[in-house]
């Protein structure tokens, strides 16, 4: 299977589209909660262009090392604070999310020689 060019130009339209939201909502509300709400939306897009891409079989993998990410987040903070706080766990936990997310849709807009399963 060859790289869908005509794929890859829709997402990253719909990419440009939600940035074009983002920064709109971001500038008629300047509050901490919508900063919040938007991250987790760019996140949950990313991670559901990444399974139309990816498919089923591999996008476990990123699944599993984003459950990883997670882990590593909470031993850091119990090394660190030798506690477990939520609500600060929560932020660091989505800007990192973030960040995964955009790795793994890079990488999975040209996926499309990976051998089906």
């Amino acid at each position: 299977m060859l790289v869908d060019y005509h794929r890859i130009l829709i997402q990253l339209t719909i990419v440009l589209l939600l940035a074009i939201a983002t920064s709109l909502l971001k500038r008629f509300n300047r509050g901490l909660l919508i900063r919040r709400y938007c991250r987790y939306g760019w996140v949950l897009v990313l991670w559901g262009m990444s399974i139309v891409n990816l498919g089923p079989y591999w996008f476990a993998y990123p699944v599993a090392l984003w459950m990883l990410l997670a882990l590593v987040l909470i031993f850091i903070q119990l090394l660190h604070n030798h506690e477990f706080i939520y609500r600060r766990y929560w932020p660091v936990f989505w800007h990192w999310s973030l960040l995964y997310a955009v790795v793994v849709f890079i990488v999975s807009l040209f996926s499309g020689k990976l051998p089906l399963v």
